[in-house]
């Protein structure tokens, strides 16, 4: 009888049903434990996101309430006797008003740095006119400058901002003024921004070295726009306006999509590791 030749497969089968027979057991055990790593910290990496994510908007309704409070007298909130040992924490973002006399001979410079988040739209509200075309997103100062208050007691005042072609714009007004604004505490420096306090040159606001040098005590109030405006007509320096206190360097929603991406990496992973290894 005649042999028929036996159906040719094809080399894609082959190769894989060689495949399939040359992989041991603890080939697909070390694989499956591998993947099931990456699956478990892509799974964490989301959940984490997610944690975070929960934290910043009890930091941010928190953070409102605070601001959307009445200005309180600075002595009632942080009594003297007190304010040269610095401010306690939870006192950050607490609106507070004070009379001093402004020392603008230990005026100093931080920056440079770009304009808060929202300035030309809160100063257009307030009345205050528009900022020069540009201004908010260019470069410049925080100007921060020493106040004696009626009580003795002094701090240290971040007026606002300033673009780098303004400075000579900068009002300084005399005598007794009312300052109105918000409790900050310092700022954490890192090996791209160094201060020389020797020479006056901030690029962070590092507290204990500004209030040594101006010879005040450790309590910075970020004037708002609530506040005084200008001598002379002049807009600079610009008050914060109270929304620039909720702006964040990574935003609440920023939090969501991570966790969405870490978790559909997750779940691919998962079904990728059950194909593959455990099926």
């Amino acid at each position: 009888a005649r042999r028929h030749p036996r159906p040719m497969l094809p080399a894609r089968r082959l190769l894989s049903s060689a495949a399939t027979r040359a992989e041991r057991p603890w080939v697909r055990r070390t694989g499956a434990v591998l993947f099931s790593g990456v699956v478990v910290g892509t799974g964490y990496l989301s959940w984490w996101q997610l944690t975070r994510y929960k934290w910043k908007l009890d930091v941010v309704a928190k953070r409102s309430e605070m601001l959307k409070a009445v200005a309180e007298p600075l002595a009632s909130v942080l009594p003297p006797e007190t304010a040269p040992h610095g401010m306690p924490d939870e006192l950050e973002f607490r609106r507070v008003v004070c009379l001093g006399t402004f020392d603008h001979s230990k005026q100093v410079l931080m920056g440079p740095r770009s304009a808060p988040a929202g300035m030309e739209a809160a100063s257009a509200a307030a009345g205050g006119g528009r900022a020069p075309a540009g201004a908010p997103h260019a470069s410049g100062w925080d100007v921060i400058t020493p106040l004696t208050c009626s009580d003795g007691s002094s701090l240290l005042v971040n007026r606002g901002w300033v673009p780098r072609d303004q400075t000579a714009s900068l009002s300084q007004p005399s005598g007794i003024q009312r300052v109105e604004g918000v409790l900050r505490k310092g700022e954490a420096g890192n090996r791209f921004a160094t201060n020389d306090p020797e020479r006056g040159r901030f690029v962070y606001l590092d507290v204990d070295a500004l209030a040594e040098r101006a010879g005040t005590s450790r309590v910075v109030v970020y004037e708002t726009n609530g506040g005084g405006g200008g001598e002379g007509g002049s807009q600079w320096p610009a008050h914060r306006p109270l929304s620039s206190f909720l702006d964040f360097y990574v935003q609440p929603s920023t939090h969501l999509v991570y966790a969405a991406t870490w978790g559909s990496l997750c779940g691919l992973g998962s079904v990728l590791t059950y194909l593959r290894f455990l099926r």
